[in-house]
């Protein structure tokens, strides 16, 4: 028996219910999705509207650290329909067998950016519907520097003015790798060799490599000639900014709602160039994925498709946490033409395209904690910038 369709008023989005896939009468069980409290919010609207045309009842959860606790639930056949997580768990999540490849629409294929699709693509499959995408870039508080710097000569240029100021000109938490591997990658540096078919070879680490050195030695001296106070960490960073004590930042845009705040006004744009290099940050993009052991994938598959990623449904995500840079091309545009916006979306946008996404690997843990050890060495001097990369290298391949 098929339910009937009635048209919804879903307040002023008047989305019509007739454009979702029928669903039976016996698939009126719970939907449950998990979402981060920020966006549970409307992710319930979205819900309580597609309830009204389908007569299917959503559950809208937002437990802490969901892409651990997906796993670990996942693995035992239980878990969410739905679950909202980053692109680079997809390694983990398909050996283990926890999700569905998913099989999107047209449409839907030609609204979401092909860097959004690059990345939730794994062993020539989709494995999740992606919504948002990431990446660090320069913020920069326009008071203090007008024009973003175009290269690091610059930045050192901006130093020497702001330090008569007792201030500084940049800034982040550079024994984070997530945001000092934009200056390791722009002239080469890699986490894991990519092959041909899209593949990782785990085997094959770059991180010591001639155009990664040529970064890390551009962190040492940026930290050896006081550019960044030593041992600034996440807080400093986001203190400094707020304060007016540092003009820019490498930063993502969960950051700008502190610095709106504050009352800064400031601009988003690429990280500054390396030896001529641009900077190569890392891509992360934040999907819907279905869970294997949900009894209900087609009404998942319909939730996603036609109402958390249509225009008024992203509309909503993006009004209760921002999303950045959007994965729809729609939304994009949309956002990019809004004014005191527009040039922020769009440069995330160009940062991601400088970059690559985070490889979906479970090597990736190894990488990550090789690199805080490297970059805390060679920032307080008890290595140099060769010596710490070429540490970092051999226990990321030897431990294999």
């Amino acid at each position: 028996m098929m339910i009937r369709r009635r048209h919804v008023a879903w307040s002023s989005l008047l989305l019509a219910a007739g454009v979702v896939a029928p669903v039976r009468a016996a698939d009126r069980r719970p939907l449950v999705i998990w979402y981060s409290v920020e966006g549970a919010k409307a992710v319930r609207r979205i819900g309580e509207a597609f309830t009204a045309a389908t007569g299917v009842p959503v559950v809208v959860e937002t437990p802490d650290g969901i892409p651990a606790r997906f796993q670990q639930a996942a693995s035992g056949g239980k878990g969410p329909d739905i679950c909202t997580f980053p692109h680079d768990r997809i390694g983990e999540y398909v050996a283990g067998g926890l999700v569905h490849a998913v099989s999107p629409s047209r449409a839907l294929l030609a609204d979401i950016d092909p860097l959004a699709w690059r990345a939730m693509r794994w062993r020539g499959r989709d494995w999740g519907y992606p919504y948002a995408i990431d990446a660090v870039t320069l913020i920069y508080n326009k008071a203090l520097v007008p024009r973003p710097p175009v290269s690091f000569d610059e930045v050192f240029e901006i130093e020497a003015r702001l330090s008569r100021q007792g201030r500084h000109a940049i800034v982040w938490d550079y024994t984070n790798n997530y945001f000092t591997w934009p200056l390791l990658a722009a002239g080469g540096g890699y986490a894991f060799r990519q092959r041909e078919d899209g593949s990782y070879d785990p085997n094959d680490v770059g991180v010591a490599n001639p155009g990664a050195l040529r970064g890390a030695e551009l962190l040492a001296r940026l930290v050896a000639e006081g550019v960044m106070p030593p041992g600034s960490g996440y807080a400093e960073m986001e203190a400094a900014m707020a304060q007016g004590r540092a003009a820019m930042m490498i930063n993502g845009a969960w950051s700008w709602v502190n610095l709106q705040r504050a009352g800064i006004d400031f601009g988003v744009s690429r990280i500054p160039a390396v030896a001529g290099h641009r900077a190569a940050p890392f891509i992360g993009v934040r999907g819907f994925l279905i869970n294997r052991a949900s009894a209900q994938r087609e009404v998942a598959a319909e939730f996603i498709e036609h109402w958390l990623l249509r225009p008024e449904g992203l509309r909503l995500l993006d009004s209760a946490e921002p999303l950045g840079a959007p994965a729809s091309r729609a939304l994009f545009a949309e956002l990019r033409a809004r004014p005191g916006l527009g040039d922020k979306v769009a440069g995330i946008m160009d940062s991601a395209r400088d970059g690559l996404p985070i490889p979906p690997l479970p090597e990736m843990g190894r990488f990550w904690s090789a690199m805080k050890a490297a970059l805390t060495n060679l920032t307080e001097g008890r290595q140099t910038p060769r010596e710490a990369l070429q540490a970092a290298e051999r226990r990321i391949r030897d431990s294999a």
